[in-house]
């Protein structure tokens, strides 16, 4: 019989073995070094494994990582939805409907009031009409090319991220903290240090006076190109419109990739880099989400981007 309950101890290599099972795509490969490392240690807030036990043994999951919501002033306790996956033997409307339910009623006992999600095709319906999230913001991808030519001279910071020392990373990122009033997810000094120790990926820093710009070298469809994950503006400051092209030419020139890619929403930026990628080549990334307080789903964003969740 197969039963749903929290997963107290994760066996990291089996859950990554099982997962690359269960998705069988071409190119999907599960990480028990990333694994652990998002569930424990990316957001700061700990995870929640919710796992399928038949006799002993795990055919599937759902993973709710912990993260802090900022809306409106006030600082709540979220959860991003993560990881869903069943074996190929396992799978009926019946186990998911099990795993959805467990979710609810950790949510519940724990006091959770928003649960996010970017789902993707298969999951996006499930969201719906099992948990009744809903849609939240769509994530157009941006697109660009920048030109190598050397960096302004008054540009702050611009290197790897491994080459910083924890406190030097902390101090750096906490001059860029986002504050209470910014809707959008919470980060620190501390929790975006957390964030950038992915053992699977390379990162680089890139500030000016009053804007954080994060890169990584990505490649898609055997193209090269430079992600940027995210910007983050110093409270109270105001940016100027010369700062953001100054930090993408930093970026694309420390990687060595003049491509460009942006996914998000950052109501402190005049301008977001980049032209939007028409939809029929990259659709949009959908962001869900679910107030269990209210049913009319009120909420708005000012800031939501790849680093926010597990894509970047």
């Amino acid at each position: 019989m197969v039963t749903v309950s929290e997963e107290k101890s994760v066996d990291y290599e089996l859950t990554a073995r099982i997962a690359t099972e269960a998705f069988d795509a071409e190119g999907v490969h599960f990480s028990p070094d990333r694994i652990k490392w998002l569930y424990e240690k990316s957001f700061g807030q700990g995870t929640t494994v919710l796992a399928a036990m038949d006799d002993g043994r795990k055919v599937g999951q759902i993973a709710l990582i912990g993260q802090k919501l900022c809306l409106n002033g006030d600082v709540f306790p979220s959860v991003q939805l993560v990881d869903l996956f069943i074996l190929q033997a396992y799978r009926s409307g019946q186990l998911v409907r099990r795993l959805y339910r467990e979710v609810e009623a950790i949510c519940a006992a724990r006091g959770i009031r928003y649960l996010l999600a970017l789902p993707n095709d298969k999951s996006v319906h499930l969201n719906a009409h099992f948990l009744k999230l809903r849609p939240l913001l769509s994530m157009t991808i941006r697109a660009g090319f920048s030109l190598l030519r050397p960096v302004p001279s008054r540009l702050g910071y611009s290197g790897p991220f491994k080459a910083m020392t924890r406190d030097e990373a902390t101090r750096l990122f906490a001059r860029f903290g986002s504050p209470s009033t910014e809707n959008g997810l919470h980060w620190d000094g501390e929790t975006l240090a957390s964030r950038l120790a992915d053992p699977t990926r390379d990162y680089a820093v890139h500030t000016t006076e009053n804007l954080l710009l994060i890169s990584s070298p990505r490649k898609a469809a055997g193209i090269a190109y430079t992600a940027l994950c995210a910007f983050f503006a110093r409270a109270n400051a105001t940016v100027a419109k010369d700062e953001v092209p100054q930090l993408v030419r930093a970026a694309c020139r420390f990687w060595k990739r003049p491509v460009f890619v942006y996914a998000g929403i950052n109501d402190r930026l005049s301008a977001l880099p980049g032209l939007p990628v028409p939809a029929r080549l990259r659709r949009p990334i959908l962001v869900q989400l679910r107030d269990v307080n209210s049913e009319t789903g009120s909420v708005r964003f000012d800031r939501f981007q790849l680093i926010d969740s597990d894509f970047a």
